[in-house]
């Protein structure tokens, strides 16, 4: 209990060690398994993400009776990312992908890559899994 507070500390908190672009690119988005989707009539993914189980979890959803899981859609560019982070398809074969498919350039799709992976890994949506 105490690490994870010591950890909130923005200056104690450790450090992550940074990885190359290299392996970021090489890496494999897997997602979470405990968080369920289906496909809605319009092809959009729809993510059915389970509420909090731990303590502080459980008193909230007894007093505010909340769903036992939250819904979120993706868009249309969002619902092909999250079917391509299978597994299988490291960030570099999803660039290209997404550049390919949309007629993008690829630092645009770097960048926005990116940035989408790092919303869905806050959200423990996704993680990375590096290859070495």
């Amino acid at each position: 209990m105490l690490r994870v507070l010591i950890d909130r500390l923005p200056w104690v908190r450790q450090k992550r060690p940074a990885f190359s672009k290299q392996e970021v690119l090489s890496a494999v988005p897997v997602r979470n398994e405990r968080v369920h989707w289906d496909l809605n009539d319009e092809g959009e993914v729809v993510l059915h993400i389970p509420r909090r189980q731990d303590r502080l979890g459980r008193i909230l959803n007894r007093i505010f009776a909340a769903p036992e899981h939250r819904r979120l859609v993706l868009d249309e560019l969002g619902s092909q990312v999250w079917q391509l982070c299978d597994g299988e398809h490291s960030v570099e074969m999803i660039i290209r992908s997404l550049a390919r498919t949309h007629k993008l350039s690829r630092r645009e799709v770097e960048l926005s890559l990116s940035v989408y992976l790092k919303q869905l890994a806050q959200r423990q949506l996704v993680g990375l899994v590096l290859r070495r």
